[in-house]
């Protein structure tokens, strides 16, 4: 399904947090029944909501604008990332990999709550599941600075070595067998 959001689904979704705020059940309830509507996962919907919540508080005339009834949340402002903080927790995360440490235990070291820990450990993994051109970045910069870290796509330690794509190519050759290396000369020699 497309990612865009109709002005009559907006109006809809916040009119079941409406619905869902008045019978006293949670906002969940509201993002279940529209995933289900609108073939959308409920993080999508809870996402779409608090984007469009924070752009409601930053435009106020908007939502009227549009017809749409905000309810006032009791819910903790939503606290978004900021370059720098996902820059130091992914370095640290990486890092802390390459040296035996785990994911929690690094995260644990820099969390003041287990609340603040799951916001942590969840950011990275969003990180490294949608945004892998930002870990990359990430992981050659740690290259460049010769920091040992942990590849989290390939589950392997990078000595923090910056190699030549001919190093490169050397160590794979030395990693296949005889047959494996006739397959991949005759490969090479068709594109010569």
């Amino acid at each position: 399904m497309e990612n865009n959001w109709t002005i009559n689904q907006t109006k809809e979704l916040f009119s079941l947090v409406n619905e869902a705020t008045l019978c006293g059940k949670g906002l969940k309830s509201a993002f279940e029944k529209m995933a289900e509507r609108s073939g959308r996962s409920i993080n999508s919907v809870r996402n779409y909501y608090y984007s469009q919540l924070k752009m409601f508080e930053l435009v106020p005339t908007l939502a009227a604008d549009l017809g749409v009834t905000v309810v006032k949340s009791s819910r903790e402002q939503f606290e978004l990332f900021r370059e720098d903080e996902i820059d130091e927790l992914m370095r640290k995360i990486l890092i802390g990999k390459a040296n035996g440490v785990s994911v929690r235990g690094t995260i644990a070291s820099m969390a003041s709550s287990p609340k603040e820990a799951l916001r942590l450990q969840n950011k990275y993994r969003s990180m490294v599941a949608h945004h892998k051109n930002k870990v990359t970045t990430i992981m050659n910069n740690l290259s460049a600075q010769g920091i040992q870290h942990f590849n989290p796509y390939t589950k392997q330690i990078n000595d923090g070595t910056h190699k030549s794509g001919l190093t490169k190519l050397n160590e794979y050759i030395s990693r296949l067998d005889e047959n494996e290396v006739g397959n991949f000369l005759n490969l090479l020699g068709k594109l010569m």
